[in-house]
């Protein structure tokens, strides 16, 4: 049985321990409430696993001090603001388990998708957007708190080999960071991706396009629903459509349940995570790499 340290007690932290007393393989759960004061010295000596939700700009400081005491570490998205810094938390694990929260790898619609992505031909460019009118945040932009979500997901499947071929911010209403970031990205095969992201938009969209040579894929997550477009070319001229609607199930395990009993299971199993620090650094050094057209 595994006790846990939640460290970080607001909104996102409230939805990990209520998922983390779902785990059978969870014995207690201690949380940090930072915000008032509680400091990680008052984990119980006993503990041995901690869960990292505090604002990102805070995820190093305290992931570094808790590895330095010998604890394995889930890390909510980004581990870090940097490459460097995400590399420098790698080296201090060790054989400790590290992980990175890119929950959208857990997600059964991605599964779905990479597992059927063969039905729309040769894969030729993705959208992916992510907007709302949501937490507004001056001290990060949506590069960092918003977009690892798409940029884990593109890696996922389209891999690793990027080029970053351009990127644009906009401050809307913010004059000393972007609250609109929009970006291109190149693959192998000639594979191009298109990313924006905003919390300071009317609506909420949550939606990745996948365009192939003999098809399209969008998966609305708003609407939870996968959406498979075939079609050909006939005489010259594009025929009509064929549309397949798949909504994926509300689950009896959320995509986060999913993803915190695979950090658990990797404690218990001392078994490399999905989502380990090797995954958290390539994400990193691509929006490091983006962050430089933003200034």
């Amino acid at each position: 049985m595994v006790k846990v340290a939640l460290i970080g007690a607001g909104y996102w932290g409230s939805k990990i321990s209520n998922s983390l007393n779902k785990n059978k393989n969870v014995s207690e759960v201690v949380i940090i409430d930072v915000r008032n004061g509680d400091s990680i010295d008052n984990i119980p000596k006993d503990y041995t696993t901690a869960i990292i939700a505090t604002p990102l700009w805070d995820h190093y400081a305290t992931t570094s001090k808790l590895l330095t005491r010998g604890f394995d570490c889930y890390v909510e998205k980004p581990m870090a603001e940097t490459a460097d810094d995400c590399i420098r938390l790698q080296e201090q694990a060790g054989e400790q388990i590290l992980m990175v929260g890119h929950i959208f790898l857990y997600h059964p619609a991605l599964e779905y998708i990479k597992s059927n992505l063969f039905k729309i031909g040769k894969v030729r460019h993705v959208t992916s957007q992510r907007l709302n009118w949501g937490i507004y945040q001056k001290k990060t932009t949506p590069l960092l708190s918003l977009l690892p979500h798409d940029i884990s997901i593109l890696l996922e499947l389209l891999g690793t080999n990027i080029q970053v071929e351009n990127a644009v911010g906009a401050d809307f209403n913010n004059p000393t960071q972007p609250d609109y970031v929009n970006f291109n990205l190149k693959f192998d095969n000639s594979i191009t991706a298109n990313v924006i992201g905003s919390w300071y938009w009317p609506e909420r969209v949550r939606k990745l396009t996948i365009i192939g040579t003999e098809g399209l894929i969008v998966w609305d997550d708003v609407r939870n629903s996968v959406v498979f477009y075939q079609g050909n070319v006939v005489d010259g001229r594009l025929s009509e459509l064929n549309v397949t609607e798949t909504h994926i199930p509300d689950l009896t395990i959320s995509p986060l349940e999913r993803e915190l009993n695979h950090f658990i299971e990797s404690v218990v199993n001392r078994t490399q995570p999905k989502s380990d620090a090797n995954n958290a650094i390539t994400a990193a050094k691509l929006i490091d790499e983006i962050a430089t057209y933003l200034h």
